[in-house]
């Protein structure tokens, strides 16, 4: 039952949360954040683990390595680029994606994805386990930049064409806007959420007291990625290639390829009915998932953004 006050004006309110005002000032620069947030009680959790020590999550970021970037051979670069700009990794976590945590990480963005990019998320998150960096911006100062905004301005534009080299995407070779190796948390609001989306709270706890200690996780970085990739065989992620080896299939995909090479369109529906048909191969999985994200549609046109993102510039306007 929502809990009621009376406004300034002897007028009876009604509270949506129980959430400290200051406390959402401190994590975000939108107000349509805050009030959908300080209702979500993934963000409610988290504050219960994290809300005494919201200084030490202002200079922390996220940055999830996704199923690709094991397959393509991404982990070492990634992690290098991310020392380069300043971050330094305090914990490093498994996680395997399932329908309810793609669903709830992005609840706030999927009301304007196309529904096959959906169904394409599912198959493509849930293939492999995720690595969950918890990284520390070592150039994060009191009063400053929180470290996941700057390390969202750093990751870079979707459209490849507005990227910079220097840009994380652009270092990684993001092949489209799936297959882009990395996901990274906007503000330290989104932070607090994914992690309570993602993670127990016995982890969380750990999370926290890596991060006050200012532990250093390099090493358990490395294993874990030595771990992942040796059980993972290695993959190109070239459309071209993916195309012609799956045009040599006598699966249902093999049709499809071969149709392709002869000019016809072949669309995300029949992709991913061939993905979903009992005869499918499991070898040819990142072949097909290549194809697939190359021939999605992103977005369904002309719906709006629940909110638009909070950019580098808003914080720097408040700082």
């Amino acid at each position: 039952m929502n809990e009621v006050t009376m406004d300034t004006g002897g007028n009876a309110t009604s509270r949506m949360h129980d959430i400290p005002a200051d406390l959402l000032a401190a994590l975000t620069r939108s107000p349509v954040k805050a009030r959908l947030f300080g209702a979500d009680n993934y963000f409610r959790e988290a504050t219960w683990t994290f809300g005494d020590h919201i200084q030490d999550v202002l200079g922390i970021a996220l940055c999830v390595l996704k199923p690709d970037a094991a397959v393509g051979r991404r982990y070492g670069v990634a992690l290098q680029a991310l020392r380069e700009h300043g971050f330094t990794p305090v914990d490093v976590l498994r996680v395997r994606h399932n329908r309810l945590t793609i669903r709830e990480t992005w609840r706030f963005q999927l009301n304007f994805a196309d529904r096959h990019r959906i169904a394409t998320m599912d198959l493509y998150l849930q293939s492999l386990d995720c690595v969950l960096l918890v990284l520390r911006d070592e150039r994060h100062r009191p009063g400053g930049v929180p470290g996941a905004v700057r390390l969202a301005s750093l990751k870079g534009p979707a459209t490849a064409r507005l990227r910079r080299p220097e840009h994380l995407r652009e270092r990684l070779g993001a092949i489209n806007g799936l297959f882009n190796f990395i996901h990274t948390t906007d503000e330290p609001l989104d932070v607090l959420r994914d992690l309570s989306v993602l993670l127990p709270p016995e982890d969380r706890e750990r999370v926290l007291r890596r991060v006050c200690a200012r532990h250093d996780a390099g090493p358990e970085c490395e294993e874990t990625f030595a771990a992942i990739e040796a059980v993972t065989e290695p993959h190109d992620l070239d459309i071209g290639n993916s195309w012609k080896r799956l045009s040599e299939s006598d699966a249902p995909v093999g049709d499809l390829a071969r149709r392709q090479r002869t000019g016809e369109r072949i669309s995300a529906v029949d992709l991913l009915a061939a993905a979903h048909h009992p005869d499918a191969r499991r070898a040819e999985f990142w072949d097909l998932l290549t194809v697939l994200t190359d021939t999605v549609r992103f977005n369904v046109p002309d719906i709006e953004r629940i909110y638009p993102n909070v950019l580098l510039e808003a914080w720097q306007e408040a700082s």
